[in-house]
């Protein structure tokens, strides 16, 4: 298992918008956020908000801060993404970053980072007895907007 676990900020929305942050806390103790990552998920006010702010105050939800001020690390990518990819390239051998995106998980991967999903994490959930069902997981999370679907949970299984 990865020493350090790092989140952007759809992960983190979607867990906390289903109120399952405590699948992240579970499975490792401990996840690293960049500060941009950190105000991205607390933009909005509402129940995600407060949910995060909790994870946060209860200090397995890390907050760190970039050395410098960053740019982008390409015009696909958001300064969360960024950062995070940032952050993993310092210890890309000990480090999982947890991203949805498309461009940026390509991105990471070209740089050698591991990186795992939503749904992967929703099944590994399952797997431990975390929670019943990474499908229902995933009807959650669409429900509340966020664009997941079982056909990546039926390809991840049959891997």
């Amino acid at each position: 298992m990865a020493r350090i676990v790092i989140s952007d900020a759809g992960p983190l929305i979607a867990f906390a918008g289903i109120d399952a942050l405590f699948i992240l806390q579970s499975l490792f103790s401990e996840v690293s956020v960049a500060e941009s990552v950190k105000r991205e998920c607390l933009a909005k006010p509402g129940k995600d908000r407060q949910r995060s702010e909790t994870a946060i105050d209860a200090g397995w939800l890390v907050i760190f801060s970039p050395e410098l001020a960053s740019e982008p690390l390409s015009p696909s990518l958001g300064a969360g993404e960024s950062d995070s990819i940032r952050y993993a390239l310092k210890s890309p051998d000990e480090s999982l970053l947890i991203v949805d995106d498309r461009l940026a998980r390509r991105f990471a991967l070209k740089q050698g980072i591991n990186i795992v999903g939503t749904v992967r994490v929703l099944d590994l959930a399952e797997q431990r007895g975390l929670i019943k069902s990474a499908e229902h997981g995933i009807a959650e999370m669409a429900a509340i907007g966020y664009r997941v679907s079982t056909d990546l949970l039926t390809e991840i299984r049959s891997k």
